[in-house]
């Protein structure tokens, strides 16, 4: 183990100065993690605009969805659609002996 140890330091120290091939692969080295790192910080904000057009598409169609909804609401809710159901159609006006109002019962207080 020592042994490989002592290789590696004399391939990249030599007269206790970094030789060239040394700073050629610690260059190399530092190219290739900032390319890295830059790779996979365009790759995220890539997909995170993609989920964000996405559910912006996703948002568009449920408010369409949403004002369909509130079309369809007020049509059922129109005095028009009323009138013409079978329930309303089926039912008769009250003759006058039928109808009878409820008076308010006064109370006085007891002690």
């Amino acid at each position: 183990m020592q042994s490989i140890v002592r290789s590696v330091q004399e391939l990249f120290i030599r007269n206790n100065k970094f030789s060239a091939l040394s700073l050629g692969a610690l260059m190399l080295l530092a190219i290739v993690g900032m390319g890295l790192y830059s790779l996979t910080s365009l790759s995220g904000k890539a997909m995170k605009g993609y989920m964000v057009d996405k559910l912006e598409t996703e948002r568009q169609e449920l408010v369409k969805d949403g004002e369909i909804t509130d079309m369809l609401i007020l049509r059922a809710r129109s005095f028009e659609t009323i009138e013409g159901s079978d329930v309303v159609r089926g039912m008769r006006k009250a003759d006058r002996n039928e109808i009878v109002y409820v008076t308010p019962v006064q109370v006085v207080a007891q002690r």
